[in-house]
């Protein structure tokens, strides 16, 4: 392609791709077509095994969250109850105290779980983390994490919230699986098709094609212009040539 159609048809690609795809247009033909097409067929097969491991976490995590539904304890309002360091209060207040003083002195013990008591009908645990902070692990099929906040009941009602919190995370892990499942199916449909810019592409082919065809056909016009203007000024020497033969003559004539 000459310089002039690869710059009309670069135009035409801009204009046909969204902003944010414009680099592909260096991809479209040739060499770089191809591989974009395959480029693009790995990302799709990498969707879809990363697709097919959601749906498999989240279907081990629904199972263990629908046996840890079934041991939960209620522990709201008059049935509060937790253990801690082998030792049961009905207290929130105290309970919350009791937990953000032991966090205090494992703030050092950082990646190391520590088992506080239970709560709920579950082993409860507390981690350290980053910054100087430590969090609550409520411990059964999974594992849930709670806040340890400034205060003694907001650590108490952290912990209260993800416990209770359960039925909700059943409903979410629950769409979350479906979400996967129809990711599988696309993704599934796409494997081994053609690249999603091929039919555009053949609309670019079509349209490089035609300006090629334009500017060859200009290209060879312009040598026919050049030569009809050549014989116009021969023609026109002609015409002259002779007009001054006969002022030559008349000249002649008047000396005799």
């Amino acid at each position: 392609m000459n310089g002039g159609a690869h710059g009309a048809f670069m135009c035409i690609v801009q204009l046909f791709l969204k902003p944010t795809d414009a680099f592909q247009s260096v991809l479209l033909t040739g060499e770089g077509r191809v591989i974009f097409a395959a480029e693009e067929q790995y990302r799709i097969r990498s969707n879809l095994r990363r697709s097919h491991e959601d749906v498999e976490i989240f279907t081990s995590r629904l199972a263990n969250l629908r046996q840890d539904l079934g041991i939960r304890q209620d522990t709201s309002g008059d049935k509060f109850r937790i253990e801690l360091d082998g030792q049961e209060t009905n207290n929130r207040g105290i309970a919350g105290e009791l937990i953000l003083r032991r966090a205090e002195k494992l703030k050092a013990r950082f990646g190391e779980d520590v088992r506080l008591g239970k709560f709920a009908g579950f082993d409860l645990y507390l981690r350290p983390s980053f910054n100087d902070t430590t969090e609550m692990v409520v411990r059964g099929q999974n594992s849930y994490g709670a806040r340890v906040t400034d205060t003694a009941l907001g650590t108490i009602r952290s912990l209260e919230a993800t416990v209770q919190g359960f039925d909700e995370r059943a409903e979410r892990l629950a769409l979350d699986i479906t979400d996967a499942h129809k990711r599988v199916k696309e993704l599934g449909e796409k494997v081994g098709a053609k690249f999603e810019r091929e039919d555009r592409f053949q609309e670019l082919t079509r349209r490089q094609n035609e300006i090629e065809e334009k500017l060859d056909l200009t290209k060879n016009q312009a040598p026919s212009q050049a030569v009809s203007d050549d014989e116009i000024t021969e023609k026109n020497s002609e015409v002259q040539t002779p007009a001054k033969a006969i002022r030559s003559r008349s000249k002649a004539t008047m000396k005799v």
